[in-house]
């Protein structure tokens, strides 16, 4: 049985956010897709960017402004956002005292899926070396 417990994943700063990121792990050879853990600070946002991959964010805890190119909506608990490719995004927490918690699904167009194929080979060596 594979799985992959979120509350021993490491936490990394990236995107201007804390990032578990969950799959895929080292197990997995040949993913087409990744997802993260994400947790915004009270007050604070994401690092608008974009990317080549198409990404899903789905709302797990708080509320915030979700902001994709020059259009902005509120977003809460439960809610389910998609951004397509290439579009620059970011996400504040609204919230003064506490974070804002979402899961975050990306998968790729054929060099996208190519650059996480290399991703994964890079960690899996990467904890490799550690051991």
């Amino acid at each position: 049985m594979n799985i992959q417990y979120a509350s021993k994943a490491e936490t990394s700063y990236e995107y201007g956010c804390d990032l578990r990121r969950i799959y895929p792990w080292e197990s997995l050879i040949d993913p087409l897709w990744g997802s993260a853990i994400a947790s915004v600070r009270a007050g604070e946002n994401t690092a608008p960017h974009a990317h080549d991959e198409h990404e899903t964010f789905i709302i797990l805890k708080g509320r915030g402004l979700m902001t994709i190119e020059d259009e902005t909506a509120e977003v809460s608990s439960g809610d389910i956002i998609y951004i397509p490719p290439n579009l620059q995004h970011t996400i504040r927490n609204s919230s003064e005292e506490e974070r804002l918690e979402f899961i975050t699904i990306y998968w790729g167009i054929p060099e996208a899926n190519e650059r996480m194929l290399r991703m994964a080979e890079e960690l899996v060596e990467s904890r490799t070396s550690r051991i």
